[in-house]
């Protein structure tokens, strides 16, 4: 529709302004003026009438839109425009909330969703709100190839592979028909902003970072209605033998590796942010 305006426009101010020019000697107005500032043509635009420029307005704006979509997509696709953008982590501190969004703040903000609370700021983990009680395996004892058998307390303590040992024992189960109730509780556990598969059980070292700062994890789950850590054991993912498993009692900090893994315990989701 504004190609024929455009156009019909051009042809009555021609009709026009060339009658006047014959009768009172008037110069005929340039095509800039007139709004044709393009030297070359463009799909969609409109000729000037006196020579050789175009109005490409819309085929102008086409063009921008179609980038502002491109850049839309991009920021949708890889979190940013061209190139990457870093998170901002100035405010993931220990005992921080953190959000939906991926954000976090020592105080509760209403207009976000809270899902974890900080407990490393190396890593970028956090908690989940809510936790449950659950076997490590039932009713079988088995060994997990992918898994090392980790005997030690310093080795243990410098297990910081929750993820994927999480991730090689449900390969295992499911290859095998095993049940691993903690590992399928938090494969499936999710919030606003993750998704099933996001978070995972602790290896041995993470939930030992759990339980050394189990107050001030305490202080800020209360905040925001989650469930409080409690003084009972915990499992970790990390092997200690054939049927054994490591987990760790959250109030001296004993380390206990000569759990059998089909005997409940509860359960902590974390997340990597």
């Amino acid at each position: 529709m504004k190609q024929y305006l455009f156009l019909t426009s051009a042809l009555v101010v021609s009709g026009l302004l060339s009658g006047a020019a014959n009768a009172a000697c008037i110069q005929t107005p340039s095509c800039s003026s007139l709004g044709y500032t393009s030297s070359q043509s463009c799909n969609g635009g409109v000729k000037c009438p006196f020579g050789n420029a175009w109005n490409c307005t819309v085929v102008d704006l086409t063009n921008k839109i179609t980038e502002l979509e491109k850049q839309i997509t991009e920021i949708i696709n890889n979190g940013g425009g061209s190139g990457t953008t870093t998170p901002d982590y100035t405010n993931c501190t220990v005992g921080a909330i953190l959000y939906s969004d991926k954000s976090c703040n020592a105080n509760v903000v209403a207009s976000k969703t809270p899902i974890g609370v900080v407990f490393d700021t190396t890593n970028h983990l956090a908690i989940g709100l809510e936790e449950s009680r659950q076997y490590w395996s039932y009713p079988d004892y088995f060994d997990v190839p992918g898994l090392s058998n980790i005997t030690s307390q310093s080795a243990v303590t410098a297990d910081w592979q929750g993820k994927n040992n999480t991730r090689v024992v449900l390969e295992y189960c499911k290859a095998n028909g095993k049940s691993c109730p903690a590992f399928e509780y938090v494969n499936s556990y999710k919030t606003e902003g993750t998704k099933a598969g996001d978070w995972y059980l602790p290896a041995y070292g993470e939930l030992n970072a759990i339980s050394g700062n189990k107050n001030v994890l305490n202080i800020a789950l209360g905040k925001i209605g989650g469930t409080k850590l409690a003084t009972t054991w915990y499992w970790s993912s990390s092997e200690a033998s054939n049927g054994n498993a490591w987990f760790l009692y959250f109030n001296y900090g004993n380390e206990h590796y000569n759990a059998a893994i089909n005997s409940i315990h509860s359960v902590r989701p974390v997340l990597a942010f």
